[in-house]
């Protein structure tokens, strides 16, 4: 409790000067992901409604989440005074004092008491190098594969191989991707081994959210991560393999038979539902692929016939708290978002517009929900995919908005876009990668990309040997 108390008031300290100009009207706004804006406005009537005492008017409005964060950064004060985001932005939003932190002691108790650790370890960040609570889970999220039953079977979708096999049959591709970018890539570069989860992939593993503070260990060089990429070209140069979305969409891919299946998430749904039809979605996880000889050729780490499962990056969306609204706004903000992450809340949230709950135990929720018949067999399986693939997943370990940007923005993605395609990477940097297609120059490709997640550059030139330490 003394510890509670000594935070609240170093954090109403630091904020005293801003107070004065924050937002003072009588209305509080608040952005949710378009398809739950509806809902969310339901509710926040209703809980003005109960609350008399409250002071505030609730205006909810939908907005594309994965855009939140740059218009916060830009200029808060155009910004809602409560918005949702992913929790990998959380670190950049504190660190550009663009967001207040949690200081009310029954809403950290709640988040403490209700979320696994997992999510716990990355809604913190720092304020004058003191560690302070600053997003609120509300909905978890992971990636899984949408697949057409009608020409896969349950046994197919389980490995690429029997995707396939599928594909060659109906005469397309196998599979496809919503993007390219690190987070949709996930698939392929979190792929563990399906006996015991192992993988030597490490990002920013050790990383403390401080300022000037660690960023940890990285490692993407590993034996694994180069066999599962060689197999990954292989399936891409297949004729019934992979493919990169097409320029209508990988929606257009589905429904104009261009491929089987997709790996996305349960913001995919309803587009995935629209393109293949309810009663030939299949949903289940991300496929397994095994080895081939061809794959681990030179390669000590791994052998043919291993088996591993795609993985993918865990997540949990969180509300968070505009560093412009002044003190007493605080107060009704705070316990505003106490309500919208309860777990009452977060079960409604479900039913009515399918955001998977981010609280421990929500599973036996959701299977209620299925017994009693208040969701369908898809929704129900989409949900019970997305918890049981976050066992084999990672929350984005971005605990500062320097990890976010290094990982994401400086041409890590598009690097390992080109290795998949085999292609010469056209950096603007000095260190042009010509090749990748063999060892050396996997090798090669993998090194840079650890390198700029850890430096956020090109290195100078490359080492005389490989694997190095980036």
């Amino acid at each position: 409790m003394k510890r509670i108390l000594c935070m609240l008031l170093a954090v109403i300290m630091v904020f005293a000067v801003t107070a004065g100009c924050g937002k003072k009207d009588n209305k509080i706004v608040v952005w949710v992901g378009e398809e739950s804006a509806e809902f969310y406005q339901k509710v926040c009537d209703q809980y003005v409604k109960d609350n008399p005492s409250f002071g505030y008017t609730i205006e909810v409005k939908g907005v594309d989440t994965g855009s939140v964060a740059g218009i916060v950064t830009n200029d808060p004060s155009a910004a809602a005074d409560i918005f949702t985001t992913a929790h990998d932005n959380i670190g950049k939003l504190a660190a550009t004092q663009c967001a207040k932190p949690i200081t009310d002691e029954a809403l950290i108790n709640q988040v403490l008491a209700d979320n696994p650790a997992s999510f716990q370890n990355v809604i913190y960040s720092t304020l004058n190098d003191k560690k302070y609570l600053y997003g609120v889970p509300y909905i978890s999220q992971a990636l899984f594969m949408y697949y057409n039953k009608a020409y896969v079977t349950e046994e197919q979708a389980k490995s690429f191989e029997g995707l396939r096999e599928a594909a060659k049959a109906a005469g397309m591709k196998a599979i496809t991707v919503t993007g390219d970018d690190g987070f949709n890539m996930s698939f392929a570069l979190l792929a563990t081994k399906a006996d015991d989860h192992s993988t030597t992939v490490k990002i920013y593993e050790g990383a403390e959210a401080t300022s000037g503070g660690s960023k940890g260990e990285s490692n993407c060089q590993g034996d694994d991560t180069i066999a599962i990429i060689r197999w990954l070209q292989d399936f891409k140069e297949d004729e019934n393999g992979f493919k990169w979305a097409s320029p209508d969409g990988w929606d257009a891919d589905l429904r104009n038979k261009g491929c089987l299946a997709v790996i996305g998430g349960t913001w995919h749904y309803n587009t995935a539902k629209a393109a293949i039809g309810e009663t030939n979605l299949g949903i289940t996880l991300i496929p397994t692929l095994t080895l081939t000889e061809k794959s681990v050729e030179g390669l000590t780490g791994v052998k043919a016939g291993d088996v591993y499962r795609g993985g993918t990056f865990a997540d949990c969306k969180v509300f968070m708290i505009n560093a412009t609204s002044d003190n007493k706004k605080y107060k009704a903000e705070q316990e505003l978002v106490k309500f919208l992450s309860s777990k009452e809340v977060q079960n409604q949230s479900y039913l009515e517009c399918m955001n998977v709950p981010a609280y421990v135990g929500a599973s036996e929720f959701i299977k209620s929900c299925y017994d009693e018949g208040k969701v369908t067999e898809s929704e129900y399986n989409l949900a019970c995919t997305q918890v049981e693939m976050a066992e084999w997943g990672i929350p984005q370990p971005f605990l500062t908005g320097t990890l976010n940007t290094y990982y994401y923005s400086k041409n890590g993605p598009p690097i390992f876009r080109a290795i998949i395609d085999k292609t010469p990477y056209p950096t603007t940097g000095d260190q042009i990668l010509t090749e990748t297609e063999s060892l050396e120059g996997i090798r090669k490709g993998l090194y840079l990309i650890e390198y700029i997640w850890m430096h956020g550059n090109n290195p100078k030139e490359f080492p005389s040997s490989l694997p190095q330490k980036a």
